[in-house]
């Protein structure tokens, strides 16, 4: 019993360093990225397309399109350093030797539920809608993804069922 709670430790703490290292990459992609739109009127995009610049083959355009692109990039990736860092206070808490059954942990997870929904359902029409207002040349469009939004509705699940383990634990406490 007591080697799987050192598993459960170990990996939580790295899982709490590799949450960590997700979101500081994903800060580092919205910088890049917020580099490109004040960079964009000095690049030489005339040589390339966007899509070879991006790796994508997608998106053929000039300086509005590429701008537009990377803005829609800094949305895509707003809302993922809060994700990672709520999952990592979970595995730190974790690491820590506590139970992962509590009330703070049932809500974190709900955080990420909701959070994980704004990125499924919120984020791609404001995308579309930032697009069209600052640049009209380009053509925009939204899609919404049905695997985030299981993604969120699994995560309430999880959250359900950590506040269910929690009570669990609390009436164990109570007993002994």
């Amino acid at each position: 019993m007591n080697t799987k709670r050192e598993k459960i430790l170990k990996m939580s703490k790295i899982l709490d360093a590799i949450m960590k290292i997700g979101a500081i990459f994903f800060i580092m992609t919205i910088a890049a990225h917020s580099a490109g739109i004040i960079m964009a009127p000095s690049l030489d995009l005339t040589r390339f397309t966007v899509g070879e610049i991006l790796g994508s083959a997608q998106f053929e355009g000039g300086v509005d399109e590429f701008r537009a692109i990377m803005l829609t990039g800094i949305l895509s990736a707003a809302v993922m350093p809060a994700i990672l860092f709520v999952a990592s206070f979970i595995f730190k808490d974790i690491s820590r030797g506590t139970t992962p059954f509590t009330t703070i942990n049932a809500n974190r997870l709900r955080v990420i539920s909701l959070l994980l929904l704004a990125l499924s359902i919120v984020i791609p029409p404001l995308k579309m809608l930032l697009t069209m207002i600052f640049f009209t040349s380009v053509r925009a469009f939204f899609s919404i993804s049905i695997g985030q939004i299981v993604c969120a509705v699994m995560f309430v699940c999880l959250a359900l069922i950590f506040e269910y383990g929690a009570e669990l634990q609390r009436e164990s406490d109570e007993t002994l």
